[in-house]
């Protein structure tokens, strides 16, 4: 557990939210990033979006997770249900695959962020904090952007 603690540490203190370099990594702890995490706020809910890294040897599962002034936090996928689509919450959470990725993006699988109550500006810099099914955490920072022709999305 000291290892996994020590890893989580690392990457917060690290700012592995923004960048593109691998994530250090402790031989039995997931070693997760996000890269060019970034958020799109649309009134009091929002969508983060990036690509999810895992450089540990085994999966892991993204459950959730919190952020400042935010009342929930889901993983969330778009699904077709006859003609329309529609967004909910993944089932059993998000896996990503040891030595693998995941890309969250606006028409897939994204972080759904729900009962918003903070003021965000473009450019500001959100730690949004990752749950794993296994208990574990990491903390990303997530840079809030335009909403530009995104109106469909979250």
């Amino acid at each position: 557990m000291r290892k996994f603690a020590f890893v989580v540490a690392v990457l917060a203190l690290a700012g592995c939210g923004g960048s593109s370099e691998p994530a250090a990594q402790a031989s039995s702890a997931p070693a997760v990033s996000v890269n060019e995490a970034y958020i799109l706020p649309n009134g009091d809910v929002a969508g983060m979006f990036g690509e999810v890294v895992n450089e540990g040897a085994d999966a892991v599962t993204v459950t959730g997770g919190s952020a400042p002034d935010v009342g929930m936090v889901q993983v969330h996928e778009y699904v077709k249900e006859g003609t329309k689509e529609i967004m909910r919450e993944v089932p059993g959470g998000l896996e990503v695959p040891a030595g693998g990725s995941v890309q969250l993006q606006p028409g897939g699988y994204h972080v759904m962020m729900m009962d918003v109550t903070a003021d965000w500006q473009v450019g500001d810099a959100v730690p949004v904090t990752l749950t794993f099914g296994d208990g574990g955490s990491v903390t990303v920072q997530a840079t809030v952007r335009e909403r530009e022709g995104m109106d469909s999305m979250p």
